[in-house]
């Protein structure tokens, strides 16, 4: 038997995409929690009891942002410096992957603590941990939960990596020096906006699995993403129980490059303790875990190859191609462009600057390059199609286009974009989005990820549309300009925009433009 969701036909998802995009003013309707008390989550899950170990300062520079790209590596064969699998590596890969970025300061700061990764209202419900396959620098073999706030590792088993985790993840090899694993602290975010947080939880763990790829990339390390995996025992081996707390993505990671695999143990109950801040009732977001529950995959761990190309609108028209990346490797340092990656500010107001062309190009080149995954043996471009709505840019006209992989823009002929940017500044007042350089909407087909990969669908594509996202704001970063990822749009109004049937959805919107200088104070967080 092959790994399967327990729903086949995919129809517990399915009511779930209608109920979080058609049919989320009605949710919503169904009442909100409440932030900004005592009883709040804590912004990082914090262990009790358990051995620690500080990691070494990360440094500021990682390598080039362009790296983890098959487009990219393929005009420079000789790809980025590797760096050797140890203490200094694996705490820039995991600093840069999901660490502290900056903190706002003073009375206005609800949402003090930015990492590295966008979050919405920056709760993080994703909590990220390591299993090292053998002692790396001064840190033992073993599976750790990384704490970003201090920079730290929390113990939780001694070993190297079991062979039933393994078998359970389907590990491609036996040689990959650690495995990051991303789970859904559901309660983060759950607690105010019940059943929704299922949609921002799957969206920002595929965003950090994204951004991991890019550090990966950048330090030389290889990397995979799984999104299909058996759910029990990876669950057993964090110690999640899997309602609370569940696994949503692991990630292979580098190669041990000579350092021995330290023998590993056996997945025995993994009993801890965390603080609990939050005692809110789970009973108010029943709908988000009984998706999860329906989207597990059981049975044995072998998922066959995903063949991308029903999952694409057909491409038509005629292409603008971009001009080459003539920028030379180390011309645009990931770790400088993290740590401006930003999201506009409470009130999003781009400035009147327009947008060159060869920037909106560079920003955009990369963002549909095949990710390594589990979709197939050899990388594969994202499942889903991306569009850009320009506004605001020099040398190309105001209008719809179709981002081909080529890569190219095509146009879109015949469609007017007003009534969205007025709908998108209608549903967020907190964002101009008619001052932006440009708006970026990336879509899916829910009923071929339903036919695909069961209830476990609506989680997946989230996942890739994440993995794209992450790839914008970065690149936009490095050209100077804010991302704000917004949930905040009528999804029929788009559809209407691009030409999508119902299939089609929306799941991201990334409205591009330069911030102006605000009354925030966010200093940023380096060593």
């Amino acid at each position: 038997m092959t790994g399967t969701a327990t729903d086949e036909a995919g129809a517990l998802g399915l009511r779930f995409w209608y109920d979080t995009f058609e049919g989320v003013r009605e949710l919503f309707a169904e009442g909100h929690g409440s932030e900004g008390g005592p009883d709040d989550p804590l912004p990082s899950k914090t262990y009790r009891g358990l051995p620690r170990h500080v990691l070494a300062a990360p440094p500021r520079r990682v390598g080039d942002a362009r790296w983890s790209f098959p487009g990219f590596r393929a005009r420079h064969p000789e790809g980025p410096p590797r760096r050797p699998w140890d203490g200094s590596t694996l705490s820039a890969l995991l600093h840069h992957t999901y660490g502290l970025g900056r903190m706002e300061l003073g009375p206005q700061a609800a949402w003090p603590y930015h990492r590295l990764v966008a979050s919405a209202r920056c709760f993080y419900p994703v909590e990220l941990y390591v299993w090292l396959d053998g002692d790396t620098g001064d840190v033992p073999a073993g599976c750790y939960h990384y704490d970003p706030l201090h920079h730290a590792l929390t113990a939780l088993r001694p070993g190297g990596v079991p062979e039933e985790l393994r078998t359970a993840v389907a590990c491609e090899g036996r040689d990959a020096a650690a495995l990051v694993l991303l789970s859904a602290y559901f309660r983060k975010t759950a607690f105010r906006y019940r059943d929704y947080a299922y949609r921002l939880c799957a969206q920002e763990s595929g965003m950090v699995a994204g951004n991991a790829l890019l550090v990966a990339g950048a330090l030389g390390l290889d990397a995979r993403v799984h999104h299909r995996f058996l759910d029990e025992p990876v669950n057993r081996a964090l110690g999640l129980d899997g309602t609370e707390e569940t696994t949503f993505a692991v990630l292979e990671i580098g190669a041990r490059d000579g350092v021995a695999a330290a023998p590993a143990r056996d997945l025995t109950p993994l009993v801890t303790e965390h603080v609990r801040t939050n005692r809110e009732d789970a009973a108010r977001w029943t709908r988000l875990t009984t998706l999860d529950a329906g989207s597990r995959l059981t049975g044995e761990a072998r998922f066959a190859p995903v063949a991308p190309g029903p999952f694409h609108q057909p491409a038509d028209g005629p292409a603008e191609p971009f001009a080459d990346d003539e920028r030379p490797p180390g011309s645009v340092e990931l770790g400088d462009a993290l740590r401006r990656r930003d999201s506009g500010g409470r009130m999003f107001q781009p400035d009147r600057a327009a947008l060159p062309q060869q920037q909106l190009a560079d920003l955009l080149r990369y963002a549909l390059d095949p990710v390594p995954s589990d979709h197939g043996g050899t990388p594969l471009r994202p499942l889903l199609d991306c569009h850009v709505l320009a506004l605001n840019t020099t040398g190309r006209t105001a209008g719809l286009y179709r981002l081909d992989p080529s890569p190219a823009l095509v146009p879109v002929p015949g469609r007017d974009g007003r009534p969205t940017v007025a709908m998108l500044c209608d549903r967020t007042p907190s964002v101009n989005t008619a001052r932006a350089n440009a708006v970026v909407f990336l879509t899916v087909d829910r009923y071929e990820g339903a036919r695909r990969f069961g209830d476990r669908g609506y989680r997946v594509l989230h996942h890739e549309g994440g993995i794209v996202a992450q790839r914008l704001s970065v690149l936009a970063a490095a050209e100077g300009l804010a991302a704000r990822i917004t949930n905040g749009y009528d999804d029929r109004v788009v559809r209407e925009l691009l030409g999508c049937g119902d299939a089609h959805v929306p799941i991201f919107a990334i409205v591009l433009g330069r911030r102006q200088a605000t009354s925030q104070y966010e200093p940023p967080l380096v060593w």
